[in-house]
């Protein structure tokens, strides 16, 4: 671990129980979100949300769904 980590953590231990969550809360979100951006970041996952977003917008064109009731 990383001596700035550790003083973080050291500092966060003395905080109240409720700021303690908050900030395990925030950290536990942030790798949750860098853990999704890796999984979404690779060629194969970039194509295939493009072809999800066609084929959504070939169906909006054919009114087989209504236009804005999907997002990507």
């Amino acid at each position: 671990m990383v001596e700035e980590l550790r003083q973080a953590i050291a500092q966060a231990e003395r905080q109240p129980e409720e700021m303690q969550r908050h900030i395990a809360e925030v950290i536990t979100l942030a790798l949750e979100e860098q853990e999704w951006d890796a999984l979404t970041s690779t060629p194969e996952s970039q194509a295939y949300l493009a072809q999800l977003s066609r084929e959504i917008d070939e169906q909006e064109a054919a009114g087989e769904v209504e236009e804005g009731g999907w997002e990507l």
